[in-house]
């Protein structure tokens, strides 16, 4: 059933300032217009014809084809930075009517881990109510659904052990045969992920533990056996950062996506035009189902998605300073800022929605079922990625060092997060997101653009050591693009740690953004890889500054 529009739109300064039911939580109203006008008609050009339809879910991942796994890796899919019922401000500020966990709420969070078959989730709730509840409520056990509570090491909770994850169990009819591993954090001043239990033993003390954002908090994180992660460095200071790191920091994020919305953060911190986002998603408020010629609902991402480049320089300067951190995307779900229904008769800020736009990639070492210490060691030694799965899967991506074999010893790999000599190859495989299926206009060929990066020691930002553009067919060839990248004794390819950024221009989405197509015809991000840190040959001029802390 077609859902009542919101109002006719003009993409104006003017009437945009008088409608911002934005997705920031901060901004709350309904959208009207004092002179409706009709939204501006688009160049005469059609966009290419395609037949594929969007998928509101995505593939399992053990259906997909990883490149890594050939090295006894196994690539898992994940939301990092989610709030749950127990953080204050979720579901749309009633996470606990009655004090009790909202049921739709909690019930749509749990459906949509599902229906985007994520395998696993590192919720992250704010210190109020997550320092009121018993630390095993935190994980949203339903043992009538069939969870179950595992301990640190995967096994079933007993008497006297200690739950640590919950293996969430899918509805049959949603994912059949889906399990998704849930750990519990929190998001306050840092962001706690992975903890194994309360610090505290009363709620003032728990409330007072998950707030502190110093550098001493890391330790008792990590004493309570969870990583740390930055959650918003936007706004934090470099000098805050590096102390941080100097502390033992294991990530931070490198795109948020509230932040990328929210006008005070945008115009405050990032440097983009405080209203952009609000005028980006300005085409969808119609409310015109794609069957009509609107645009699909969970391509609103494309009217806002720009990089966070104040996290990533960020970033980038803490690996020049010798810092070792997972670059990991922030979902920052409360499912309490756009609950106008779009023309899929689903939210705006839907958990399902906002799962489907990205994830987080870790490559786990060992067999499943999956577990918390799994899980930690991956985020612990950087091997993971981000990727914009608005825009396809990332099946097919590899990001390795292959190191030559010496005198005697043969040759060996190094994974993200972790070092190689200098003289090393770096092997970039570039994914074909591409939908599945025949493309029969070859306007609708997409543009991919792999940028290799390198931070040298000392230096506070990153330089291009490769830059290369791939046409569809290449990203299609039997085993996919390979790029070789050697590392060496020059200016350009010494000592430093390396990482990759791939942006497309996604020509085949054009069919679904409606009238308004055109303006989407743009390079954005895709992925964002782990960090592969290369050192000199001699062992006094190692890249890295401290020990690394598991």
């Amino acid at each position: 059933m077609r859902k009542r529009a919101i109002g006719s739109w003009s993409v104006s300064r003017g009437s945009l300032l008088g409608c911002v039911g934005l997705w920031s939580g901060l901004l709350l109203g309904s959208c009207t217009s004092s002179e409706p006008v009709e939204m501006t008609k688009p160049v005469e050009e059609m966009p290419p014809k395609l037949t594929w339809k969007w998928d509101k879910s995505l593939p399992a991942t053990a259906s997909l084809n990883w490149a890594s796994s050939s090295r006894g890796l196994t690539t898992l899919r994940g939301i990092i930075h989610l709030h749950s019922v127990y953080s204050h401000d979720a579901c749309d500020g009633n996470p606990q009517p009655g004090g009790k966990p909202n049921a739709p709420c909690l019930a749509n969070l749990r459906r949509s881990l599902c229906q985007t078959r994520q395998d696993f989730a590192m919720l992250t709730d704010h210190a109020t109510h997550m320092g009121e509840a018993p630390f095993e409520q935190l994980l949203l056990a339903d043992a009538q659904a069939g969870d179950e509570l595992v301990t640190v090491m995967g096994e079933p909770v007993k008497a006297g052990s200690e739950a640590v994850g919950n293996r969430l169990r899918c509805d049959a009819k949603v994912a059949d045969g889906q399990r998704v591993l849930l750990t519990a954090g929190g998001e306050n001043d840092l962001m706690p992920v992975g903890l194994h239990h309360h610090l505290g033993n009363t709620e003032t003390e728990r409330k007072r533990a998950m707030s502190d954002g110093s550098p001493a908090a890391i330790a008792a994180f990590h004493a309570a056996g969870g990583a740390v992660l930055q959650a918003h460095g936007e706004s934090r200071t470099l000098a805050d950062l590096t102390a941080l790191a100097a502390a033992g920091l294991d990530g931070m994020e490198v795109y948020n996506l509230h932040a990328n919305i929210d006008p005070r953060i945008r115009s405050t911190h990032l440097g983009l035009d405080g209203l952009g986002a609000v005028a980006g998603l300005a085409p969808w408020f119609g409310g015109t189902p794609v069957s009509e010629g609107g645009p699909e609902p969970d391509l609103s991402v494309l009217g806002f998605l720009l990089p966070n480049q104040n996290q990533l320089g960020k970033f980038d300067a803490l690996l020049g300073a010798g810092y070792r951190l997972l670059p990991m995307f922030g979902s920052d779900i409360h499912e309490n800022s756009f609950k106008t229904l779009l023309a899929d008769g689903e939210r705006g800020d839907s958990y399902r929605r906002l799962m489907r736009w990205f994830t987080n990639h870790l490559l786990v070492r060992g067999s499943g079922p999956w577990t918390p210490a799994q899980l930690m060691d991956a985020v612990k030694s950087g091997r993971g990625y981000g990727v914009f799965e608005v825009f396809g899967s990332s099946a097919g991506f590899d990001f390795f060092a292959e190191v030559k074999a010496g005198s005697g010893s043969p040759a060996s790999t190094a994974e993200m997060g972790e070092e190689a000599p200098l003289g090393a190859t770096l092997k970039l495989r570039i994914p074909n997101p591409l939908p599945v299926g025949e493309v029969v206009d070859k306007r609708a060929l997409p543009v991919m653009t792999a940028v290799v990066l390198r931070v040298a020691p000392g230096d506070s930002s990153a330089k291009v050591v490769k830059q290369q553009q791939l046409t569809a067919s290449e990203l299609a060839a039997p085993g996919g693009a390979l790029l070789s990248i050697p590392t060496g004794d020059t200016a350009s390819t010494g000592p430093g740690a390396y990482r990759v950024e791939l942006r497309i221009t996604p020509r085949y989405l054009l069919h679904l953004l409606g009238e308004e197509f055109k303006q989407y015809e743009r390079e954005y991000p895709y992925l964002y890889s782990g960090v592969i840190y290369v050192r000199a040959s001699a062992p006094q001029l190692r890249f890295d500054v401290r020990a690394r802390q598991k």
